[in-house]
């Protein structure tokens, strides 16, 4: 696919020159005519490099080259200390809505579904294995920690709270402020089990109702009964590491960077001053999205890092600054009601390539100056025969001035090299620094580069890597999560109607309505990932869900209510059929092709590793497809449905139904 695109590419440059010169970073690469032309020699080189990056970088073993942190082998790892649990709310056994996760998606759909009216917030529950509100903001508090998309299109509710953020791009503690700033306005703050494990949620068709079976930490199992389950766990909540051979006879320190030990490393959350690291040596695993915001502050403190690297990001800048008040009054007042959705959306336009683009770019980002990210996450034109083929070649000329500031940065010239990302930029999430690349100045930073295969040795001393021996006091992994959707994690089983399996369904291919709902379990909601439109602000996406199901919920209530006048309607049961839930994977399969340039990326979680599909199995993966057309079209498919009225697909029963 990428050498039929080097063909087009070629075909379409005429009076090519040799050598252009990368233009300003901040400078938008929205105009096809603002683009140097290039050799074609030189894009054959590129080609070439990316090819040969790739292959390095292939293992046979794909996803099964790492192990999650609920592994025997990782049974040690820093879990973020414990918290005294509610024990009045282990006493009620019987809720009308268990919401699975107290993230900003868990909190979304609390707060759509009160502003509906169909409950109170009392009869809400959340259950999360973290120790609070902020879902992976909760978990991750690691230094460094900020939102790489801009705050005030990224902190969800911000409108409804009233709430001005202090910078573009705000840090993890204030975002966990946020969190529990929602909780609180909509009475929700003690609506919560944390610390507890949802093991299994099982429909009894008898009772038309979920039974959850929980397990606080430290006490016995217990099981709570629920009208309606919604399992809003989120993408990043499963972290993982390379399978390594030793780990277990590692003498030293490990954590990732997910369950950061500041007692190992001095400081907190909301200052990290590291001051126990200065005698020591460590090795940080990864180069991610992680990687680039803690490594400067380890660099700070520490004796010596030591940073492995597998594939290197493209790092682009961020240019942070704090929110200039007199700014904000002025653009909240000037947008008017409805101004975070509307900025949300323009974001979402320049991301997702619309056509044609808004006049005004109103976020003017590294994001927003990214249309080629629309590869990834779906497109109005991911179906035109040239879209590919032109994402390329807005693509190439980021890359390249990307890999040209990795050069002009980076005083070492071999650890510049193998700095550079050799890969289309949606191949891996974007990265944004201003700080990351000139840490490998510093004579305390070194830079192991695996020349693709990763690290898969550990000695009881340190880390073996490219044949050399590293001695560590402590191995911090770095090396991000298995992305997976709410409703189809392992360590979750989830049974429907007839006792089935909601993965036992899915086995041979994925079925939803609108991605929120599937046959065959009744009252059961979920945040797609798959079959639901796609977004590099993924609140928006969760708001936009919420939104959908707050209203099916509330309008089965009504129109149950229509049915039984003069009945006080005990309970019912909202089902999409199968054939709409049919329907709907078709329209979704049409569409996964715009989705095709994924494929041949160097291997990482967006791609499964790399692993190559058979026919069969491809037809199969592409079930677990977004919405190839972008977010702006799937929210105007399921906005019309809601428009059309009667919940068209939807089974929806009482036990007062005539």
């Amino acid at each position: 696919m990428q050498r039929v695109f080097l063909r087009h590419f070629i075909t379409m440059t005429e009076n090519s020159i040799a050598g252009p010169e990368a233009p300003a970073l901040d400078q938008p690469a929205t105009n096809i005519a603002n683009i140097a032309k290039t050799s074609e020699h030189h894009l054959q080189k590129i080609q070439e490099q990316y090819d040969v990056e790739r292959k390095k970088r292939l293992l046979p073993d794909g996803p099964a080259q790492y192990v999650g942190l609920a592994d025997q082998s990782t049974k040690t790892f820093h879990s973020n200390g414990n918290i005294a649990m509610d024990n009045n709310l282990l006493q009620e056994k019987k809720v009308r809505v268990l919401i699975v996760g107290a993230g900003f998606g868990g909190l979304l759909f609390a707060v759509r579904l009160l502003q509906t009216g169909f409950l109170r917030a009392t009869e809400i529950l959340f259950v999360d294995a973290a120790g609070g509100f902020g879902g992976t903001w909760w978990w991750n508090k690691y230094p460094g920690l900020a939102c790489d998309v801009e705050s005030y299109t990224y902190m969800p509710l911000l409108e409804e709270t009233k709430y001005m953020p202090s910078q573009k791009y705000v840090n993890g503690p204030e975002l966990r402020e946020h969190a529990n700033r929602i909780a609180g306005q909509w009475n929700l703050g003690e609506r919560a089990l944390f610390q507890t494990v949802v093991n299994k949620s099982a429909w009894n068709d008898q009772d038309r109702q979920w039974t959850v079976h929980v397990t606080p930490h430290g006490q016995s199992p217990t099981a709570i009964q629920s009208d309606f389950v919604i399992l809003a766990t989120g993408l990043l909540n499963s972290p993982k590491i390379p399978k390594l051979g030793g780990l277990e006879t590692y003498n030293g320190k490990v954590f990732h960077t997910s369950r950061w030990d500041y007692e190992y490393t001095g400081g907190s959350p909301s200052s990290p001053i590291m001051h126990r690291l200065q005698d020591k040596t460590i090795g940080f695993v990864g180069t991610g999205a992680s990687a680039i915001q803690a490594i400067p502050h380890l660099a700070q403190w520490a004796k010596k890092v030591i940073v492995f690297q597998r594939t290197p990001s493209a790092v682009d800048w961020r240019h942070n600054h704090l929110t200039d008040r007199t700014w904000w009054v002025k653009m909240v007042q000037e947008a008017g009601s409805g101004w975070q959705k509307e900025r949300m959306e323009n974001f979402n336009a320049f991301s997702s390539n619309e056509d044609p683009l808004p006049d005004v770019d109103l976020v003017d980002d590294g994001w927003t100056k990214m249309q080629s990210f629309s590869v990834l996450i779906g497109s109005p034109s991911g179906l035109d025969p040239d879209h590919l083929t032109r994402m390329h070649q807005l693509d190439l000329h980021r890359q390249e001035a990307i890999r040209r500031r990795v050069e002009t940065t980076v005083t070492d010239q071999a650890t510049a090299r193998v700095l550079k990302p050799w890969y289309p930029g949606w191949c891996k999430r974007p990265c944004f620094s201003d700080d990351f690349l000139t840490v490998f100045n510093r004579p305390n930073v070194s830079l192991v580069d695996t020349n693709g295969k990763g690290i898969r040795t550990v000695t009881d001393r340190g880390i073996l890597a490219e044949g050399q021996e590293y001695d560590l006091d402590a191995i911090i992994f770095g090396t991000g999560y298995s992305l997976g959707g709410s409703a189809d994690r392992g360590d979750l089983t989830v049974t429907g109607r007839d006792n089935r399996p909601l993965q036992e369904k899915w086995q041979k291919g994925l079925t939803s309505l609108h991605g929120v709902m599937t046959n065959g379990f009744p009252n059961l909601f979920f945040p797609g990932p798959y079959q639901t439109g796609a977004s590099a602000n993924q609140v928006y996406v969760l708001d936009q869900l919420a939104i959908h199901v707050a209203h099916i919920i509330s309008e089965a209530g009504s129109l149950t209510s229509e049915r039984n006048p003069g009945v006080t309607v005990a309970g019912f049961t909202i089902e999409p059929s199968a054939r709409s839930e049919g329907e709907w994977t078709s329209k979704v399969l049409m569409r996964a092709r715009a989705l095709g340039g994924v494929l041949n990326c160097t291997p990482g979680y967006f791609n499964r590793e790399g692993l190559q599909f058979s026919d069969l199995e491809g037809f199969r993966a592409a079930h677990f497809s977004i919405w190839g057309e972008g977010i702006k079209s799937y929210v105007k498919e399921i906005e019309n449905w809601r428009r059309t009225g009667g919940l068209v697909g939807l089974d929806i029963q009482s036990r007062h139904d005539k």
